[in-house]
């Protein structure tokens, strides 16, 4: 009896998504592939364009729109952290390096 689930594949987006995150990658590979990923899914628009630009680049105007950057960033993070392991075991959580609360400057 063939099992159904061995049959199924993850989706192409799912692992390019999963790529795009993982640590050992360097910076600026991620953010390209988040880049190419946002655009594949149509979600690279002029305005949302403009508005990761300005997100980007406001670390290198002044302190305090380092300090904004920083903020939202973290404040996103942890949120999208939190609901993609959501049903994860609380420990393994804890101590992972994806886990935004874990991050060292």
């Amino acid at each position: 009896m063939e099992e159904p689930w061995k049959n199924w594949k993850v989706p192409q987006d799912a692992i390019d998504w999963a790529k795009a995150l993982l640590p050992d990658r360097r910076p600026k590979q991620r953010l390209l592939d988040v880049i190419k990923m946002l655009d594949t899914h149509g979600e690279l628009t002029e305005y949302n364009a403009r508005l990761i630009e300005a997100i980007a680049l406001s670390s290198l105007w002044d302190e305090e729109a380092y300090l904004k950057f920083e903020a939202l960033g973290l404040e996103l993070a942890k949120e999208q952290f939190d609901l993609a392991f959501i049903n994860c075991e609380h420990d393994e959580t804890i101590g992972s390096p994806e886990n935004p609360r874990n991050w060292k400057k």
